[in-house]
């Protein structure tokens, strides 16, 4: 898989220099979830981004007939953690299960940006985060969810008149999501909402849908750049 080709797939394409039809379907179906999903992290609204990507049944079935889709799926990963790394994106693979993977993108020094607030600090501290340095965030949190995901697919499935246990999501890393504080305490302690939107808010309602609404503006940016036709590498260029 070529990265250029990678990094020139559109939302819309025939074929990518230097990638197979299988492995240019891959990319076109995955730039299409990182956009949609990550475009706060693309465009620096929120540090981290955490989300699966299943390809279609006609990308597993280009993909299986020149390779194992693992192995092309392995592939895919690391063609766009070397090509988004440069634009100061990391992204990893957290846990590959069948078809579908999960995976984080984040900006370091965003994450750095939560760390250097002494509330957020203490918070994800004493929950149990390491908070020595960015490297040392990511890491706890890569290994708090890992540990989450193995859990949950651990678990046995329930009876069918039985609610099934659930792992415990760490809902303490949702500043790291670009979510205030307040309103990642107020969820956990079960405080009353004020306002609904991307995640409930807990605080001032008026100030809370603000926030909604300016994230909101730089993601739906960032997403119709990418429909109206712009590489995956010129919405990064652009960010």
């Amino acid at each position: 898989m070529s990265g250029s080709g990678a990094m020139s797939v559109t939302y819309d394409f025939d074929h990518l220099e230097g990638c197979t039809a299988g492995e240019s379907l891959l990319c076109q179906e995955f730039a299409q979830t990182f956009v949609r999903c990550a475009a706060g992290v693309i465009f620096s609204a929120k540090p981290v981004a955490l989300f699966s990507f299943a390809p279609t049944s006609a990308a597993v079935e280009a993909a299986g007939a020149e390779k194992s889709l693992r192995s092309a799926l392995r592939e895919l990963v690391r063609v766009y953690a070397r090509e988004l790394a440069p634009y100061g994106i990391s992204l990893e693979a957290l846990l590959v299960r069948g078809e579908r993977t999960t995976l984080i993108a984040y900006r370091e020094d965003l994450v750095a940006a939560v760390l250097a607030d002494a509330d957020d600090r203490a918070f994800l501290a004493a929950h149990g985060f390491a908070t020595t340095n960015s490297r040392s965030l990511v890491r706890s949190m890569r290994e708090k969810l890992a540990a989450y995901y193995r859990e949950l697919a651990a678990r046995p499935k329930a009876p069918a008149d039985a609610r099934p246990a659930r792992a415990e999501f760490p809902h303490a890393m949702g500043v790291l999501f670009g979510y205030p504080l307040e309103d990642v305490v107020g969820f956990m302690n079960g405080a009353r909402v004020t306002c609904r939107g991307p995640w409930n808010a807990y605080g001032d309602a008026e100030q809370a849908r603000a926030r909604f609404a300016a994230i909101a503006e730089v993601e739906r940016g960032c997403r119709s750049r990418f429909r109206s036709g712009a590489t995956l590498r010129a919405l990064l260029q652009a960010a």
